[in-house]
């Protein structure tokens, strides 16, 4: 855009008791409070949705814990004192430092676990690779759930709000 074509832009400046200049109140930007009540709740609202979110989507680490707790469950089975005495956390770090697929096997064959248990650690296998697969998708579906579950209530809440002060300005006109 060429600045010499563009009209100038009027802006009227009242002055102030103290002798400054100010801009009229008429173009600032105001809310009124009902409108000001909704974005604190939906700032509120946004904060619970996200904490919640936070709070029961799985991760990839919550899903390696529960991996690593139903081997120990078990692995429990077989001899009632494995682990006896260690902490999950430490047992989940040992774990993830010499891998899964190989700490499993290094503990089935301390315990002496044979191919009695090959079904259930094959069915844990199984249920801890379908659960980081689907992972994502289901990490992506909470994420429009959320969105669809913010937008939703509060374009009501906003719609409600605002046919609240229209028919409030509605009787405050027939009555003035």
């Amino acid at each position: 855009m060429n600045p010499k074509s563009a009209s100038p832009k009027v802006i009227t400046l009242k002055k102030s008791s103290s002798g400054t200049l100010e801009v009229p109140d008429s173009t600032k930007l105001s809310f009124k409070p009902w409108q000001r009540l909704w974005f604190v709740t939906g700032i509120v609202y946004v904060l619970m949705l996200a904490g919640s979110f936070c709070l029961l989507m799985p991760d990839k680490e919550r899903i390696e814990r529960k991996m690593v707790f139903s081997v120990t469950e078990e692995i429990r089975r077989y001899d009632g004192m494995a682990f006896a005495g260690e902490s999950p956390q430490k047992i989940f770090e040992i774990a993830r430092s010499q891998g899964y697929a190989n700490w499993i096997e290094v503990t089935r064959s301390k315990y002496h676990i044979g191919s009695a248990g090959n079904a259930a650690f094959d069915m844990i296998e199984k249920d801890y690779r379908e659960a980081i697969s689907d992972l994502p998708v289901k990490q992506t579906l909470g994420v429009i759930v959320c969105i669809v579950g913010w937008l939703v209530p509060m374009a009501v809440l906003y719609a409600l709000g605002y046919v609240v002060d229209w028919i409030r300005r509605g009787t405050s006109c027939n009555q003035g």
